[in-house]
């Protein structure tokens, strides 16, 4: 009896190793073929890709790093969590040296203006206000085998689109591949509200990012254009290590904010 306790002890534990190790592939799909994106999950990586781009972002938990792939360069750039405080920092200070620039010229002949603005990378006009997101819960749905919560997506009070998110391990996501996951999304976030401090509005999916919402998106609609995309598939079939790694052969190049996030 007591041989047969141990050996199922041993089954047991081996199981939820396993199931602790399993790999994660995540398809998405929307309206049209550039809505098409995969997400795979391996132990601490996680890997996007969106179809008709040539590159891809890598994330280590690890690390806590972001890391933008160009295989047809063979090039790769990384970014930290101290690389994006410092530039966060940065931009801030060059929004408000720009800012203050742009009241000085107010009054300046409008050719005169312009050109100056050209000259300083200064958008016609003046910097864009920064785009502000409002939420509005909408109960719980079931997405490609993951609970989410709907969330309506609002700017200036009206609905301009909706997502839903799912917060906990579900569809056969091992609990280690889905805070990989939540831990890629969070680091992203930052990035997209670095990059808004510059460049103002951004584009459909970035405005979840804007948001503030925790989780990770399983279904998301734009108002507006009448895209959206949803999880298709979920699978957890064993992905090669050298997707996560083979980066490590190409060049690495300095850090540019340049990282597809429209």
């Amino acid at each position: 009896m007591l041989k047969l306790s141990i050996i199922f002890q041993i089954i047991l534990a081996a199981s939820l190793a396993d199931s602790a190790i399993a790999d994660t592939t995540i398809r998405l799909g929307g309206s049209d073929d550039a809505s098409r994106t995969v997400i795979q999950v391996k132990d601490h990586m996680a890997r996007m890709s969106q179809s008709g781009q040539p590159g891809h972002v890598l994330f280590d938990r690890s690390r806590h790093v972001a890391i933008y792939v160009d295989p047809v360069k063979q090039e790769y750039r990384e970014i930290d969590q101290q690389q994006l405080d410092k530039y966060a920092e940065i931009i801030a200070m060059l929004r408000q040296q720009m800012e203050q620039l742009s009241v000085q010229m107010q009054n300046m002949p409008e050719a005169q203006r312009a050109f100056i603005e050209q000259q300083m990378g200064i958008p016609a006009g003046g910097l864009p206000d920064l785009e502000v997101m409002g939420t509005e819960q909408r109960g719980f749905h079931e997405v490609a085998g993951f609970r989410c919560q709907l969330q309506v997506l609002l700017r200036n009070r009206q609905p301009i689109g909706e997502v839903c998110l799912a917060t906990a391990a579900d569809a056969g996501m091992s609990e280690n591949d889905f805070a990989t996951l939540m831990a890629m999304m969070n680091f992203m976030r930052e990035l997209a509200g670095t990059t808004q401090k510059m460049i103002g509005e951004l584009g459909e999916n970035s405005r979840l990012l804007l948001s503030g919402l925790q989780g990770v998106p399983v279904a998301m609609k734009d108002y507006q254009n009448q895209k959206e995309y949803r999880v298709t598939e979920v699978s957890s079939e064993a992905i090669s290590a050298d997707l996560f790694n083979r980066y490590r052969t190409y060049s690495k190049q300095d850090l540019l904010l340049d990282m597809p996030l429209r």
